[in-house]
């Protein structure tokens, strides 16, 4: 995979493998941002989910070809729709805007998580 980049900026919550208090190991990383912070795509691809899910808020899946995904999830706003191309930079949503935002970064290949800071841009 090329060059990745993170959707958001913001201070590191959690990181891939970290346990949480109730027991389950993160997936990915957690950022803490500021309201309506700006989320982008953080590589090129096809929009394969973009919506509502369970208490995770809007949450963004992008298919990167070649059995790669991210999963983005805590956005108060989607700026894209199933179906969508996207290029890596490209403006796909709004952290929420009010509280302490937190959004979940997830990279996966072929459904595996992957650590994704050694590929960051």
């Amino acid at each position: 995979m090329a060059a990745y980049r993170l959707p958001v900026t913001g201070q590191l919550v959690t990181g891939l493998g970290e346990l949480s208090a109730t027991g389950v190991r993160a997936r990915g990383l957690t950022l803490a941002t500021v309201p309506n912070a700006r989320a982008i795509a953080p590589a090129g691809g096809r929009i394969v989910y973009a919506g509502p899910f369970r208490a995770y808020r809007g949450v963004i899946i992008i298919d990167h070809g070649n059995g790669w995904t991210s999963l983005i999830a805590g956005l108060g706003g989607l700026a894209v729709r199933v179906g969508d191309q996207v290029s890596p930079g490209q403006l796909i949503g709004r952290a929420p805007g009010a509280g302490d935002p937190r959004v979940t970064i997830e990279l996966r290949r072929r459904g595996q998580p992957m650590d994704l800071t050694q590929l960051l841009d």
